[in-house]
């Protein structure tokens, strides 16, 4: 084979790789520099107007925007990239009832803009459109206006965005960090207390960093053994006294809480004992690409530990 063959080759392998990972094309990032969590001051009157929250859902093939004002007023967006038109698009919705749909339009240089008809309660429709620029300091300026001219002349408001102190940032912080991403999980628990016949089943599990990094948050879903079910857990690390605590809740109203953290390779949250059992649950063989999870019991006080259910995560790829 030829250098230009070869060459020619490594190109077309590298696109297909590309393409197998939805939502990795350059103009799907082009909303990257607003992830975070932000302060929102009026641009004017530098009073502060709420707070906003802004991350990827869905493997990074959407946004999501949660904003809260100063009197407890929430929205929530969500932004797509629709490739049949090379275009982001916007879906807006209030707790007052109000509602956008927008879509990009030309935008001045380096600013990226949505825009939408919007109807208006005494009749017809408002075009309302909002453009976002990132700043060269780091903060982001909104501009939310509204015509009711057909675009002859706007009204407008201006928010400027400041990032959020950051209060979590130790290494300790950072500990449960391997866990964050899309999972797939091979589920296995035995027949019977006791007994060494296991049954399998599988699940999925979603973890995210919250609240500007300080939680992080699981949401896992299983269809076994036995019937589906699903659960929730937020994990913090608490400095004193240097732990991390985890709450675990579910739809068979379980709640369970544990403490621990390191524990040389593995990571490990012991719950209370009850009635002279404990049970702990433990991150092993943690890799880039996966780990094991085991379900422990100890009945002797933690001399020994019996695996009761076991969870193998692999780490989810998107398939189109």
């Amino acid at each position: 084979m030829g250098a230009r063959a070869r060459l020619a080759r490594m190109i077309l392998l590298a696109l297909l790789a590309a393409a197998a990972v939805p939502c990795s094309a350059p103009e799907t990032h082009a909303l990257d520099f607003w992830e975070g969590s932000w302060d929102v001051r009026d641009g004017q009157s530098g009073e502060i107007g709420g707070d906003n929250v802004i991350g990827k859902i869905l493997a990074g093939c959407a946004l999501r925007e949660s904003w809260t004002d100063t009197a407890g007023n929430r929205g929530e967006s969500l932004f797509y990239f629709d490739w049949s038109k090379k275009k982001w698009k916007q879906v807006w919705v209030t707790t007052v009832g109000g509602f956008k749909e927008k879509t990009q339009v030309d935008a001045p240089a380096g600013s990226i803009r949505f825009q939408g008809e919007v109807p208006r309660r005494s009749g017809g429709v408002a075009l309302d459109r909002t453009t976002l620029t990132p700043l060269e300091d780091g903060r982001v300026r909104q501009v939310i206006e509204q015509s009711i001219d057909g675009g002859k002349t706007w009204t407008k408001w201006e928010g400027l965005y400041s990032r959020k102190k950051a209060q979590c940032t130790s290494a300790e912080h950072r500990q449960m960090d391997f866990w964050l991403g899309d999972w797939d999980a091979v589920v296995k628990a035995r027949k019977a207390p006791g007994k060494d016949d296991w049954v399998q089943a599988h699940g999925s599990n979603h973890v995210t960093a919250s609240d500007n990094g300080c939680t992080i948050v699981e949401d896992f879903h299983a269809d076994g053994p036995g019937a589906p079910w699903t659960g929730r857990s937020f994990s913090q690390f608490q400095p004193k006294p240097a732990k991390w605590r985890q709450t675990w809740v579910d739809e068979n109203n379980s709640y369970l809480a544990f403490t621990g953290g390191l524990e040389g390779k593995d990571f490990a949250l012991y719950g209370e004992a009850r009635n002279g059992r404990q049970m702990r649950m433990v991150f092993a063989n943690i890799r880039p690409e996966g780990f094991a999870w085991r379900w422990e019991a100890s009945l002797d006080g933690g001399k020994t530990w019996r695996p009761e259910l076991l969870i193998e995560y692999t780490r989810h790829e998107p398939r189109p």
